[in-house]
């Protein structure tokens, strides 16, 4: 697809890379990338969405073509607020936010800081508490491949620009968001958004996102067969169909609200 990079500036100076795509008038989708991706990674899922909603995708600043500002601005409070930056950019005040592994830890923020700002949360590889060691991610991940292959599943294509950055100094600094994070995020129970949590069978983050379904209100706990870590990665025509449902499921409740109240 076309490069249609764009930069909106954050209040410390940073340019954040940003680009939309599909329908301009339809309602906004915000997506927050997994840790040492850009943008480019949720390529898999935009052509099955372009046709009824707005895509808003970021690099994080670190990632992709974004600048990676002081070590010390790398935190999920000022994630967050980039995100916002990036959908004031685009003309939007609201949008269902979409996260996947650390980028969901960003829309939780987004979600926790902003409520009014979020529509819906969909939440792909959550947990509220420490990631898990890299070693158990690539053995269950392998196990997801392996479980895959006998199920006769083709591999699913990755692009080697997904994971590219522009500034080699943004490499790493996504520690110091996490360095000092508590136990457990506090908070997921005043979260009134909708919000589906989606989750690997095969990610070790499985029993942290069904606690914070368990958590957040009214949330969905979707679990994805043969999934490792980066689900996205593992099954991208499974992480779109679980996001356009979510999202047909918003607009038709968000239809029926407007027609109760004459407005449709």
């Amino acid at each position: 697809m076309p490069d249609t990079t764009r930069f909106a500036v954050a209040p410390d100076g940073a340019r954040i890379a940003w680009r939309m795509d599909g329908a301009p008038d339809g309602p906004a989708v915000l997506f927050c990338t997994m840790a040492t991706a850009g943008l480019r990674v949720w390529d898999p899922v935009v052509d099955g969405l372009s046709d009824r909603w707005l895509l808003i995708r970021q690099d994080r600043r670190g990632e992709g073509d974004s600048d990676p500002g002081a070590p010390e601005s790398h935190s999920f409070d000022s994630y967050a607020a980039d995100a916002l930056t990036v959908l004031r950019a685009a003309g939007r005040e609201t949008a269902v936010v979409c996260g996947m592994a650390f980028g969901a830890r960003v829309a939780l923020r987004l979600a926790l800081n902003e409520p009014a700002r979020v529509r819906g949360l969909v939440l792909f590889d959550a947990t509220g508490g420490p990631p898990a060691p890299d070693e158990v991610r690539r053995e269950m991940s392998a196990e997801a491949l392996r479980l895959r292959q006998a199920a006769g599943l083709p591999r699913a294509p990755r692009d080697r620009s997904w994971f590219e950055r522009r500034d080699p100094a943004g490499a790493g600094l996504a520690r110091f968001a996490l360095a000092g994070q508590p136990e457990w995020t506090p908070g997921l129970a005043g979260i009134a958004a909708p919000t589906l949590v989606a989750c690997g069978e095969q990610d070790p983050n499985f029993e942290g996102a069904q606690r914070i379904a368990r958590e957040i209100p009214g949330a969905v706990f979707t679990p994805m067969p043969m999934t490792g870590h980066g689900s996205i990665l593992d099954r991208p025509e499974l992480v779109l169909q679980l996001i356009r449902g979510f999202l047909e499921a918003q607009d038709g409740a968000a239809e029926s609200v407007m027609s109760k109240r004459g407005l449709g």
